[in-house]
């Protein structure tokens, strides 16, 4: 019996222990180099480069003032691939306080720190830096002259058609986005948000740009928010068409620091002509007409300490390279999230490394990268992966990994 019981933790020890020698081996990294884009001619050290990178990677402190001046913008960029995105840093001047802001391209708001004078930026400050006040308030502003920015936005008027009287010119102060929800009704009943919000972003500082509605040719209503060189562009559903089209847009201001609910323009749609709008309830409007789309606006500024918030269109971009003497090997699309998978459960070795080396594999996500020196030693099924950094070996199946490389090694 003793030797039964004896027997039985033996078994536990070595189950319990399976799992121990898997670990995850990714362990991406900031890269090393980058390819640097700057306004200022600002020497930059590699400890200043660390320095500021190290703000990307932490919780913010901090708000920019209302009024402050930019000194200087650097922004950082992979050396080969432009997809995996960048890294904007910003120094700012307000008073006698210092401020970084870093702006991940795959995230909607910067970051913001209090920070102590930074001297490669101090010095590079001209005497004619004007700190200004880029204002506390969001404003949405009917736009009479539709024509010009039709133009300005290239829409072609062959397939869709500005709305008259639909065009908004909008100002924001500072980061932040406009959060749009839509309200419907038809035969005069509401039937809730049929459409899906969405999230407008702005930058830090002082932006301008426009909003306005298109009809397709297929009678279909398009919402058109941003910049000429930057916008976005949101096409309704079918279930919402009229061949008459009527607008009642309202001006609006909204203070920074109010959360409420902004009624910016309603929409009616309709088969027949459409008569005077203003003063009258959506719910009668719809039973009249058909169709009231109410569109609204509620302004969401983080404070401090608020992390940014990731977009959901732009997703963390992956990439992974297979290098050797005489050829290199790119993965694409659910190959790359494989070897991520499969690199995120593989077996440490604590053995010396045998046989030679036959190649590199990178693997990159947004500007992080990791490398490892791939091993292969004759007539053996795994192969031995050694991370460049930490020397530390994995085991991995030979076919399964040339399965994603989709090549030989």
């Amino acid at each position: 019996m003793k030797d039964v019981i004896r027997l039985i933790g033996l078994a536990t020890l070595l189950l319990s222990g399976c799992g121990v020698n898997e670990i995850n081996a990714l362990n991406l990294r900031p890269l090393s180099t980058y390819a640097i884009q700057q306004d200022q001619n600002v020497p930059l050290t590699s400890a200043l480069k660390s320095r500021l990178l190290n703000y990307c990677e932490q919780k913010p402190t901090g708000v920019l003032p209302i009024r402050r001046a930019e000194v200087a913008t650097i922004t950082f960029r992979h050396p080969f691939y432009n997809e995996l995105g960048s890294k904007t840093i910003k120094y700012w001047r307000s008073g006698d306080a210092r401020y970084v802001s870093c702006l991940n391209s795959n995230e909607q708001n910067a970051r913001v720190f209090l920070t102590d004078e930074i001297v490669e930026f101090e010095t590079a400050v001209t005497a004619n830096l004007l700190e200004i006040d880029v204002g506390d308030t969001f404003s949405f502003i009917p736009e009479p002259n539709g024509e010009n920015v039709l133009q300005s936005f290239s829409v072609n008027e062959a397939h869709e058609t500005m709305i008259p009287g639909s065009v908004f010119r909008y100002h924001t102060p500072d980061r932040g986005a406009l959060h749009v929800a839509y309200e419907v009704f038809q035969d005069g009943v509401a039937t809730g948000q049929l459409i899906e919000p969405k999230l407008f972003v702005f930058e830090s500082g002082k932006n301008e740009g426009f909003a306005f509605l298109t009809q397709l040719a297929d009678q279909r209503i398009a919402l058109q928010i941003g910049r000429e060189d930057a916008w976005e562009r949101t096409v309704f559903s079918s279930l919402f068409t009229g061949e008459h089209v009527a607008i009642d847009s309202l001006e609006v201001v909204f203070p920074s620091d109010s959360n409420a609910r902004r009624l910016l323009k309603r929409v009616v749609l309709s088969s027949a002509p459409i008569g005077e709008i203003t003063e009258q309830a959506s719910t009668e409007l719809s039973e009249r007409y058909g169709t009231v789309i109410e569109v609204w606006g509620t302004v969401k500024r983080p404070g401090a300490g608020e992390l940014t918030i990731t977009s959901e269109q732009k997703k963390s971009m992956r990439l992974a390279t297979y290098e050797t003497e005489t050829k290199i090997a790119h993965l694409g699309g659910p190959s790359t999230s494989d070897l991520f998978e499969l690199l995120s459960h593989v077996k440490p070795s604590s053995k010396e490394l045998t046989g030679e080396q036959c190649g590199t594999i990178a693997v990159y996500e947004q500007l992080t990268e990791q490398r490892f020196d791939v091993w292969m030693e004759e007539g053996e099924d795994t192969l031995q992966l050694m991370d460049i950094e930490t020397k530390q070996v994995y085991l991995i199946d030979r076919l399964e990994l040339e399965s994603m490389l989709d090549t030989y090694i």
